[in-house]
């Protein structure tokens, strides 16, 4: 069935990040879906894309109207694909380990000191033959090993993409096995609309029983079946947190299926508005669904191409939800629980005793 997409109430640009000037660039957060491949600075996709040949405007307007996404589009296809621009600079290695090492860099910037950077390695190769999964991994965890010295905890998710074959599915999920000493999870994303996520469950079922964590996009887009698709992410799937899941706030049932087995939402405000997931970022569910008892964690999800960070997140959520320094810090405490990173890691850098009991009950 074909999706429906609500009308975005306003088409303002939003304005260029500017963490300097907020309350809540220091605030110590926990980041748990960030996509590493749409996390590109604008200095640097700048100079990437003249470097490809590709004409960079000097008006900063018109480079975001073409390179960035500030505005609503028409869905989330629309959106993905425009994600294509910026993938057709991932060309090297070198680049790979560059956009890894700046992206923690930022993250330390915006105060986190949790992070967890998602990529799919087939995206990354499309159009890149010269580029292997095991070389597009290595150069990632050379940049991050750069950024050993920086104050945050850091883990990688490979990523299955849907809308592609199952024998590429296969081979990420043979990868990401073979690889868990580097990688601390498996996810699924891309277009949900048209594309069941039941196919997969076997390759899930053999990557969590190999240890990794297990993270899926579901409930994202407004669609038929869109606030039971995060419910058949956990039971299909063994989703032990969902990636965005805000269209269950429709739906009393699968609100108590998140509220009791206690699995987090990854919620992406700014990311949401942009889709066409919700009509504004002050109609966004965050608020209602947190009350309602859904732990819900703050994050950016595809923070260079949209042109913010997360400590834009924290404003729009104290400006337009009225969150408290008490509620950001619960929502924190919630996602630290919840990281596959190994506990004494990722304690390391948390400013408190991380709360195991606050992590999923899948019992």
């Amino acid at each position: 069935m074909k999706a429906h997409y609500p009308r975005a109430m306003s088409d303002t640009p939003l304005p260029p990040p500017s963490p300097a000037l907020s309350p809540w660039t220091a605030f110590p957060k926990v980041e748990l879906h960030r996509h590493l491949e749409c996390s590109l600075r604008v200095a640097t996709l700048k100079e990437l894309a003249r470097r490809a040949g590709i004409e960079v405007p000097d008006d900063e307007r018109a480079f975001r109207d073409k390179f960035l996404v500030t505005t609503p589009m028409l869905d989330l296809e629309t959106v993905l694909t425009k994600f294509l621009v910026t993938q057709k600079l991932l060309s090297s290695e070198e680049i790979l380990e560059r956009i890894a090492f700046e992206c923690v860099e930022d993250a330390v910037r915006e105060g986190i000191r949790i992070l967890e950077l998602r990529y799919a390695p087939t995206f990354v190769a499309q159009g890149h033959p010269h580029l292997s999964f095991e070389s597009i991994h290595e150069a990632i965890l050379r940049g991050i090993t750069r950024a050993r010295h920086l104050p945050v905890a850091v883990g990688l998710i490979a990523i299955i993409q849907r809308t592609r074959p199952l024998r590429e599915a296969e081979r990420v999920t043979e990868f990401a096995i073979a690889h868990r000493e580097t990688l601390i999870g498996l996810d699924l994303a891309d277009n949900e609309v048209g594309f069941d996520a039941k196919p997969f469950a076997p390759l899930f079922s053999k990557a969590r029983q190999a240890g990794l964590g297990i993270t899926v996009h579901a409930g994202e887009a407004i669609f038929a079946g869109s606030a039971r698709a995060p419910i058949e992410a956990v039971e299909n799937l063994g989703a032990q947190r969902i990636g965005h899941g805000l269209q269950i706030h429709n739906d009393p049932r699968a609100i108590e299926f998140f509220r009791a087995r206690r699995i987090p939402l990854e919620l992406c405000p700014t990311s949401n508005w942009l889709t066409n997931a919700v009509p504004s970022l002050s109609d966004h569910p965050f608020r209602r669904l947190m009350e309602q008892g859904v732990p819900v964690t703050i994050n950016s999800d595809d923070p260079g191409v949209f042109g913010i960070d997360l400590v834009h997140e924290y404003d729009v959520l104290a400006r337009d939800h009225r969150l408290s320094q008490q509620e950001f810090n619960q929502c924190n405490d919630v996602a630290a629980a919840a990281s596959f990173i190994a506990h004494e890691t990722k304690q390391k850098h948390w400013p408190r005793p991380i709360d195991k009991s606050l992590a999923p009950s899948l019992g």
